[in-house]
């Protein structure tokens, strides 16, 4: 019996006792590996199928007349289909059913890489993170430029002046103004003999000051406003004033002198 693969169309010979009879049987193709069941009925449909198909394609695509008539045809003998031994007849039979669940893993260096993807969302959410970064770094950069000029910035910009004012960034009004004082006694009288310097870089404003008497223990027994010699110093420019208290408490030990506004 000649047995015809559905696959790929190899042929076999293979003994009517070793295909099962009417029922047929499982066999496989040694060329392709196809698995089919065989059965007389199942084969005599494929080759009909087979006929037909042929005899379409002779009738549909008819060869060119050629000019020139072609040489005799050359009869050669056909080769005989291959046959099938015992041992590869029963490996026809043999093949058991692999159930796919069942399969093992392909081996680890075929497996597909995994292909890391972003979603729209992760992007959006990174590109917020960058922007709040710039605008952090920006509002630091302008915070450090109002620390370093906030003198020059003021003189060009009267406006800037409450806002470098709320983020504390100017200096106290009294930066740069030391005062230094020597007091002495005169019969029932302390006079006190001080001078106010300027070591900043920039005139200031020279407000009130404020001369208190304390006793041993720091606190104050009397005290006084007094209006400062000048109303502004230059940069390392001295001013000299004079006060003193009539018949002052004999508990006074010392002289605390500072500006009003502190």
């Amino acid at each position: 019996m000649i047995v015809t693969c559905p696959a790929c169309d190899t042929r076999y010979t293979v003994p009517d006792g070793n295909l099962g009879g009417t029922t047929g049987r499982r066999v496989r193709c040694a060329h392709c590996g196809n698995l089919w069941h065989y059965s007389p009925e199942a084969a005599a449909i494929h080759a009909a199928i087979a006929e037909t198909a042929a005899a379409r394609d002779t009738a549909t695509v008819a060869p060119p007349r050629p000019l020139i008539p072609p040489p005799p045809a050359v009869e050669t003998e056909r080769p005989s289909p291959p046959h099938l031994n015992t041992e590869a007849a029963a490996s026809m039979t043999a093949a058991p059913r692999v159930d796919p669940d069942m399969a093992p893993p392909p081996p680890a260096g075929l497996t597909r890489p995994a292909v890391a993807t972003e979603v729209p969302g992760a992007v959006r959410r990174r590109r917020r993170y960058i922007a709040e970064i710039v605008l952090i770094l920006l509002l630091i950069v302008v915070v450090v430029v109002l620390a370093l000029a906030r003198d020059r910035i003021a003189q060009f910009a009267p406006a800037v002046r409450p806002l470098i004012a709320r983020l504390q960034l100017s200096e106290p009004a009294t930066a740069g103004l030391s005062v230094t004082v020597t007091p002495s006694r005169s019969g029932d009288s302390l006079v006190i003999d001080g001078d106010i310097t300027n070591s900043a870089s920039s005139a200031r404003q020279v407000p009130r000051i404020r001369v208190a008497l304390r006793d041993a223990n720091k606190d104050e027994v009397d005290s006084k406003e007094i209006s400062p010699p000048v109303g502004e110093l230059a940069p390392g420019a001295k001013a000299h004033f004079t006060t003193g208290f009539d018949h002052p408490s004999a508990a006074a030990t010392g002289v605390a002198v500072t500006f009003a506004t502190e």
